[in-house]
């Protein structure tokens, strides 16, 4: 089973690791600079007190806890059986510790150092032993036990602090993240609550943002589905029905010029089927970009639509009445064509007797049904949804629109400026 890291867990043990190994070098170097401190206090005050007083052979001097002899065989025996001479370098200070001031204080420590000046030479030698008849007050404690604790006591802040740092921040990350999980349709339109710190704020929105495109995507998938298959329905049966129809008009040797009939009948569900489907992939994959701008008349592209919809009047008592000027327009054309076929359409599919007047005149372009028939609902009067449609449409290219119920139709008005 694959374990997944926890971001919280790996910042810790980082910050943990770091700080033991940053304070033990430093606990390291601090105990040697003390080490090196004390040496080199030694060796000044031997340097002070060497040539204080006169020395003779034989007759060294005891001064500030410091022996001072004129040869190194006047010195102390504790001194000359713990120290070698042969080590004996001029101004170099020479020790032996019994014992390591670590954890435990030392026996016992020697120190001597041999210095010259004028011709004249000095051995100054001092020695120090632990007391253990003292007040434990009064004990040696090793300086490195400081710094122990100090570094221990360092570590441990080292990681609490991280932790209660990590934990205040996580905490709001995962409000956060419970927060993102429970979103939905309704909590989308809600304000993002307060996660106390500006980036999370950010992140917060940017989460609904995308989630609101994700979901105004789904619902403009559902709507290009329900659009397709309402509108879709009636050519593809269309469709179905006269194919069969026109094989069997094949099996039976059926005159040719009755096939021809049923086969237009196709060709213009098929037509119809291709607007319909143009219209609604442009509404929801292209609406956010715009379209090429190519010259346009308007007057003959409302005659060649009506003449390719001229089928919706089949066995329709409509009279048309349609005037147009010949002007061209710098203007999108897929969108144009979209639009007023969608209008035509309308207008004939939703007149079963009655008139339906067409005016262009320039970019205004008037379509004005009316109805008489007996069996007009309000859906013949010239809603539904290639209206709909329009609407977005031409929002999008904020094209002045009017839609307008009449008594017994619909006036429709738009300006392509």
């Amino acid at each position: 089973m694959k374990i997944t890291p926890s971001l919280r867990v790996y910042f810790i043990i980082v910050m943990i690791i770091t700080g033991i190994t940053t304070i033990s070098i430093m606990s390291v170097v601090s105990f040697n600079y003390f080490i090196n401190g004390l040496d080199f206090s030694i060796r000044k005050e031997m340097r002070t007190q060497a040539f204080q007083q006169p020395v003779s052979e034989g007759k060294p001097i005891k001064l500030n806890n410091f022996v001072i002899a004129s040869t190194f065989d006047d010195l102390p025996e504790s001194i000359k059986n713990n120290i070698d001479e042969s080590e004996m370098q001029s101004r170099e200070l020479v020790k032996n510790v019994d014992g390591h001031p670590l954890f435990a204080p030392p026996k016992a420590g020697y120190f001597a150092m041999k210095l010259e000046r004028n011709g004249e030479v000095r051995f100054v030698a001092t020695s120090f032993f632990s007391d253990l008849d003292l007040p434990q007050k009064d004990k040696f404690f090793p300086p490195f036990k400081y710094l122990v604790m100090i570094a221990f006591t360092a570590m441990v802040l080292f990681a609490l602090v991280p932790y209660f740092i990590l934990r205040k921040i996580t905490n709001p990350i995962e409000s956060l993240m419970a927060w993102a999980k429970q979103l939905n349709k309704q909590q989308l339109t809600k304000p993002a609550p307060d996660f106390h710190y500006s980036e999370l704020n950010s992140l917060a929105e940017i989460v609904k943002s995308s989630l609101q495109s994700v979901q105004a995507s789904l619902e403009r998938e559902q709507q290009f589905l329900g659009y397709a298959s309402h509108e879709l329905r009636t050519p593809i049966a269309i469709t179905r029905t006269n194919t069969e129809l026109l094989r069997k008009m094949i099996e039976r040797d059926i005159s040719t010029e009755k096939q021809l009939q049923v086969l237009d009948r196709i060709e213009r569900a098929s037509l119809n089927m291709t607007n319909l489907t143009e219209t609604l992939l442009w509404l929801n994959r292209q609406a956010d970009k715009s379209i090429p701008l190519s010259t346009v008349s308007l007057g003959q592209l409302t005659e060649q639509l009506l003449n390719e919809l001229q089928y919706l009047l089949n066995d329709k008592k409509v009279d048309i009445q349609v005037q147009t000027d010949q002007t061209e327009y710098q203007l999108p054309a897929v969108l144009c064509r979209i639009v007023i076929n969608n209008l035509i359409r309308n207008a004939l599919q939703h007149t079963n007797e009655g008139k339906i007047v067409i005016t262009q005149s320039s970019r205004q372009l008037i379509i004005h049904n009316q109805d008489l028939s007996e069996s007009m609902t309000e859906n013949d009067l010239g809603f539904g949804l290639g209206l709909e449609l329009i609407e977005r449409l031409v929002k999008h290219y904020e094209w002045q629109y009017k839609n307008t119920a009449t008594e017994n139709g619909h006036y429709v008005e738009i300006n392509f400026i």
